[in-house]
Order: C-alpha cells, then structure tokens, then sequence
C-alpha cells in the first residue's frame, strides 16, 4: 500500500460514534466495560514491568508507586476516558492520552482532576501529536478499529524517541479468534457490544512485526492474553491465538 500525504489520510476509528454512546460506562467496573478493566488489571503490572526493565528503573531502591515511572513521557493512544493513562500517571510518568471520542476525552479529564492528576488529554487521534516523540508508546487495543493501519503503524512508530518503547496489544486474525473474540464474547457471553469488533481488520504477529519494522522498530518479546470464561480472570500467557502484545524498541 501506498500512502498518501498526511492532509488526505485519517486514522480515526470508523466506530467513533460508538465509543462516544459508551462513554459514560467507562469507569464503572460492575458495567458493560468490566472486560477493559479487567484487562487493565492486567496489563498495569505488564507494561510497568517491561517501561522499567527498558529503562533500566528495575534495581531502584526504596522507590514508592508513585515514583517508579517518574520522568517517562507516555503516549496513550486511544486512551479512552483515561484507565491506562490514570495509571501510568499515578506512577509518576507524563501522560498525554489521545482519542477521537469527544465524550471519552471529557469524562477522561473529569476523572483525572478529580483524582489530582495532571495528564494531558487531547480529542483527536495520533495526527494531533505528529512531530512529537516520547519515551513510551502504548497502542492498546486500536490497530483493529483502524481503516488504513499502514500509514496508522507509520505515525505511531514516528512517535517513539530514539531508544524509546512502543506496546502495541491487539487481536490475532484466524478461525480461534472469530470464535472467541468475536461470536463468543459479542454474541454468546455478550461481554462485549455487538460489532464492537471487525474480525477481518484483526492483525497477525507477523503482519504487525513487519509493520514495526518498516519503521525503523525492532520487535523482540511477545505474549498473549487469555481469559477464563467462567472466572473473568485474565492472565499473561504464550499462546499469541487470541489476545497478544508485541514490545518494540527504537535504536538510541
């Protein structure tokens, strides 16, 4: 594919409407958005973890939540109204989250102020932060609502400082995840919306480590995420079928 200049391009998510009619669940837990913070139980400690281990903070002694990720710039992309974001904040790191769903982003800095954390918060997606780099990356669950994921993957990946991290979670594309991400948790469990998913803008590791490394990107841990149906209980795994991260590097 052949991208265009950026003036003609959109990366917004064809669904918008969507996510702005599920704003005002987003911070009830109990409700139809207790996957997302399960999820974020989840992926909280993972991205941490791996933000600290890049940057070599895993050593630090006597060192308080609070200040474990102090310093780090973070990107959120599709931050929504601010779960990952509010966590990386609360840990010291400065948090600018992106999203196209107007309410998302007003609910996101309601939340914030009220929690006494400063976070920078902007309703658009990734075009409004071209030309700016940052330590960390974190592209959670976006590159499958994306129409045009190259040239997406291009700004994305620009936005990563030299020696900096990107995260990017997303869906693997095959007959498993149709069933499971798709017919079983939108149609048969109803955890999720219906046609909050498009299985064919689903990506596979290899798809999305190619796109990495057009960029400049250097992919080099993955792992997956399951859930147990019957407990809601979510867990980091191996298997990459479903749920999977990909961590990339930039060369200093």
């Amino acid at each position: 594919m052949t991208c265009s200049s950026p003036s003609s391009q959109s990366t917004t998510a064809p669904n918008v409407d969507q996510f702005n009619r599920l704003a005002e669940t987003w911070w009830n837990a109990s409700g139809v958005m207790w996957p997302l913070h399960k999820l974020n139980h989840l992926r909280v400690p993972f991205v941490t973890e791996a933000v600290k281990q890049h940057f070599g903070r895993t050593n630090k002694q006597q060192e308080t939540e609070a200040q474990s990720l102090e310093g780090v710039t973070v990107l959120d992309i599709g931050c929504g109204a601010g779960l990952l974001s509010e966590a990386m904040a609360a840990q010291g790191a400065r948090v600018t989250g992106v999203d196209p769903a107007a309410r998302s982003i007003a609910i996101a800095r309601q939340h914030a102020a009220a929690s006494d954390l400063s976070i920078e918060y902007i309703e658009g997606s990734i075009e409004q932060v071209q030309g700016r780099t940052f330590d960390v990356v974190l592209n959670m669950e976006v590159v499958e609502h994306v129409d045009d994921l190259e040239y997406f993957m291009t700004l994305c990946n620009a936005a990563v400082a030299p020696g900096g991290l990107e995260i990017v979670a997303t869906l693997n594309r095959n007959l498993k995840s149709f069933l499971f991400a798709i017919v079983g948790a939108e149609y048969v469990l109803g955890w999720l919306p219906k046609g909050t998913h498009d299985w064919r803008k689903f990506v596979t590791p290899k798809e999305l480590r190619a796109l990495l490394s057009q960029n400049g990107m250097k992919a080099f841990k993955s792992a997956g995420v399951s859930v147990n149906p019957v407990t809601r209980v979510y867990r980091v795994t191996d298997d990459v079928s479903v749920n999977y991260m990909i961590l990339a590097a930039r060369h200093a």
